[in-house]
């Protein structure tokens, strides 16, 4: 059976480790973002389809028309992915530091603040 240290530790365990997550799916979702803000992707796109393809000059422009919709369509859905991701962040930091004692609070707030200055494409959460 647990006591209430050990429950406070794990607790603190699973947010920490939800916090880290976030942070990967944040960095994977960084990464993946840089490769779609490039302002000439659908061109690449349409350039080496229509290269390997052999389309017509009507075939690029319906595919040109293709890729455009769904290259806006991708940056709305890492636009929503990107707000999430903040608030899950946000939200384990801040139950964090709702089980940590003063010094553990004053140790977590360095570690925090590592991970942001390593991990700039994060938004900070000053929700002290």
């Amino acid at each position: 059976m647990m006591n209430g240290k050990s429950k406070a530790i794990l607790f603190l365990g699973v947010m920490y480790g939800l916090g880290a997550a976030s942070g990967v799916l944040w960095k994977c979702r960084h990464d993946h973002r840089d490769f779609w803000k490039s302002p000439d992707f659908v061109e690449r796109r349409v350039k080496k389809m229509a290269s390997r393809l052999h389309l017509s000059a009507e075939q690029v422009q319906t595919v040109r028309g293709i890729i455009e919709k769904s290259h806006e369509r991708a940056r709305q859905v890492n636009e929503r992915m990107t707000q999430e991701l903040s608030v899950i962040h946000r939200d384990s930091v801040q139950s964090i530091r709702q089980v940590l004692t003063p010094d553990q609070a004053q140790e977590f707030e360095k570690m925090h603040q590592k991970f942001h200055d390593k991990h700039k494409h994060i938004p900070a959460d000053d929700l002290k």
